[in-house]
């Protein structure tokens, strides 16, 4: 158990969906017995007291902006709030909205970490084969229609992955599309009106928050956050991507040059690369 008094998960969203707090400053944790403090960053708050990984970080920023969403559609419902807002709108000469309300499943995130994981699957084959091969002659047809049926196996798994890659970026650049469409020129200057403008422009009744200003501050830090993240699975997943194309490319090459003596293979290599021309010509 710690001895650190640091907010727990429910605690820590309430605060910042209420703006009580700002999570682009540091959160100061103190000890117990009052002896010694701690400040750490929003995301390191979470990462080390509130059970998230590297892993789940980003499903938890998608759980934390469904919550968001609700308590800022809670507070428009004050036609005063909303008022506010439409007029802020017709100042930018923007009238779309801003909230991001497109979630990225659990299932998906899952979906990323897999391919990750796969490749490292990937380099352990591909290590196997390379090893096999450079530590045998093969001179014996058995064992040499046994390397090349693991190479044929391997590439097959690599054209696999690289589908999923393929159909996961798409995925994150429509995400990533719709997050740059939202309203964030309104979405800053929301940041910066406090109460007392809502109540001078309003009618002076209804329940506005004190730290309403700090509530869009913190909206626009989660979704900045998401779309960070979103960058850092593009990269990771052109990095993966790259890896195993040139894990690929050796092991055809490795192929070929196991299979140089025999005449059947290398007319079929021929036709294909034939064929691939051909393709090529046709777009």
């Amino acid at each position: 158990m710690s001895d650190k008094e640091f907010m727990d998960m429910k605690l820590l969203v309430r605060k910042m969906i209420e703006g009580e707090i700002q999570i682009n400053k540091p959160l100061v944790i103190t000890t117990k017995d009052r002896t010694s403090t701690e400040e750490l960053s929003f995301l390191s708050h979470v990462l080390k007291y509130n059970d998230v990984t590297k892993e789940t970080i980003f499903v938890f920023l998608n759980e934390t902006l469904e919550v968001f969403n609700t308590q800022i559609l809670k507070l428009m419902r004050n036609s005063n709030i909303q008022n506010f807002i439409d007029n802020l709108k017709n100042e930018w000469g923007d009238m779309s909205d801003i909230l991001f309300k497109e979630l990225f499943s659990q299932d998906k995130v899952e979906l990323i970490e897999n391919l990750i994981e796969n490749v490292n699957e990937l380099c352990r084959n591909f290590k196997e084969i390379t090893l096999k091969v450079e530590s045998n002659n093969i001179t014996d047809v058995v064992e040499e229609d046994e390397i090349v049926e693991k190479m044929d196996v391997f590439l097959s798994s690599v054209d696999e992955f690289k589908t999923k890659s393929g159909e996961i970026r798409g995925d994150l650049n429509g995400y990533e599309e719709n997050l740059n469409k939202i309203n964030m020129g309104v979405l800053l200057d929301l940041s910066m009106k406090n109460k007392s403008l809502y109540l001078k422009s309003g009618d002076g009744t209804g329940n506005i928050p004190d730290n309403i200003h700090n509530i869009f501050l913190n909206y626009i830090f989660i979704l900045n956050l998401m779309k960070k993240h979103i960058i850092y699975y593009k990269k990771t997943i052109d990095n993966v991507e790259n890896i195993a194309t040139n894990m690929e490319k050796h092991t055809v090459d490795t192929k070929v040059s196991v299979k140089k003596f025999d005449p059947l293979f290398m007319n079929q290599e021929q036709e294909k690369g034939i064929e691939d021309y051909l393709s090529k010509l046709s777009l």
